[in-house]
């Protein structure tokens, strides 16, 4: 289970565009889903980020500011 504070959140630094992966110690591109619409459009959303390592995913942010 992970449990992040809005206080906590507010004062980590911006995710950015790349993220350095703590598993590899490489720089991985950080990547966005989509939010699904009521009509069943797809529109971006910064709510949660992500990255790839290998076979694996990774939580990278929520609302754009980094975890790790």
């Amino acid at each position: 289970m992970f449990a992040i504070g809005n206080e906590e959140l507010e004062c980590r630094p911006d995710i950015g565009k790349t993220i350095l992966c703590p598993h590899c110690g490489k720089r991985h591109k950080v990547r966005y889903g989509d939010e699904i619409m009521k009509d069943g459009t797809k529109k971006p959303s910064d709510l949660l980020s992500f990255y790839k390592c290998g076979e694996n995913i990774y939580l990278g942010a929520i609302k754009g500011k980094s975890i790790d």
